[in-house]
């Protein structure tokens, strides 16, 4: 088999798998407790998180038009750019509880940076490459400008979320404190997957994407690992 394809293939399994993993892990925080909203808005990122990477891998499997390849690409950034969104309303959960973190002045906010963060995409969407198109791959073109902004936004706000667990566990003891840390410690090895994938991103290259989806997988367990202390 051509190296190129066998890594293709690799390239659709490898979301496929994060998007089944994340979606168990989402349903595991509803369980728990469905009418909290701290688990409500893990739900919500492992929710976002799934729908994202499956997203992604189906309109690379199923390639029917150059449009509708645009369309799923579209609909796959907006899943990923709620993801840190709901991460970031966990910890207005935390610090301000329920009723604070879902009034105007946090949900709002936050609600306005996820409008501004996937507007862009209705007029820069992501383009199939014509040529890699007709060997049936997909391999999507965004520009470059704004694949860097959207990026560092969202580290932006997975590092706002990282900092303030960072502050919650000095201020917790016991069970609670070991919870945050492994909340702290899965945030950081995602972080270090977006930065993985920014940079496969921006050189093209698919090996630095799949390890980026492996981090994420590997972060998102360990989140969850957390609601089990």
């Amino acid at each position: 088999m051509d190296p190129l394809y066998l890594i293709y293939i690799i390239k659709i399994i490898a979301p496929l798998i994060t998007g089944i993993i994340a979606l168990i892990a989402g349903l595991i925080e509803l369980r728990l407790n469905s009418k909290n909203w701290l688990n409500r808005w893990f739900f919500s990122f492992f929710l976002s998180a799934s729908l994202a990477h499956l997203v992604y891998s189906i309109y690379h499997l199923v390639i029917i038009t150059e449009s509708i390849t645009s369309i799923g690409a579209v609909i796959t950034q907006i899943f990923f750019n709620f993801i840190p969104i709901s991460l970031v309303m966990t910890v207005f959960v935390l610090e301000k509880f329920s009723k604070g973190a879902m009034s105007l002045r946090y949900l709002g906010i936050m609600m306005l940076i996820f409008i501004i963060m996937s507007l862009g995409y209705f007029f820069l969407p992501p383009i199939p490459n014509s040529t890699k198109f007709t060997q049936r791959i997909i391999d999507t073109d965004t520009n470059p400008i704004w694949f860097i902004s959207v990026n560092i936004l969202r580290m932006g706000l997975f590092g706002y979320a990282l900092f303030k667990y960072g502050m919650i566990i000095k201020k917790t003891e016991n069970e609670a404190k070991q919870r945050m840390r492994w909340f702290f410690i899965g945030i950081l090895i995602i972080i270090i997957g977006l930065i993985f994938n920014l940079l496969g991103g921006i050189i093209k290259n698919t090996l630095i994407e799949i390890l980026a989806l492996i981090l994420f997988n590997i972060g998102t367990i360990t989140i969850v690992k957390g609601f089990f202390i």
